[in-house]
């Protein structure tokens, strides 16, 4: 069906993974260049942004080489967890 081994690498991650996880961590890494070309104030505003950027990393290298499947399950629930936590306290942190 395909003709290089690299086309049968290339579709079955794509149908295995899904395409944002891909994309997503570098749309966030270019939102946050503003942040650091202005004041630091504006950067408190790019603060959600940077740790859904590093959830999103994290997430990834956790996926990657973990394959416990239980120990897989409680690191990125507490990486979720840790997540809204952390933007809690920057919106507090703001108001």
């Amino acid at each position: 069906m395909y003709k290089t081994l690299l086309a049968q690498v290339f579709f079955h991650s794509i149908a295995k993974k899904k395409l944002y996880f891909f994309w997503l961590p570098r749309l966030f890494s270019l939102l946050l260049v503003p942040g650091f070309l202005f004041d630091i104030e504006i950067l408190f505003l790019f603060h959600p942004i940077i740790l859904l950027h590093a959830s999103l990393g994290l997430s990834v290298i956790i996926e990657d080489y973990i394959h416990i499947e239980t120990i897989k399950f409680q690191y990125l629930s507490l990486i979720k967890l840790l997540l809204v936590l952390l933007i809690n306290l920057n919106i507090l942190y703001l108001l």
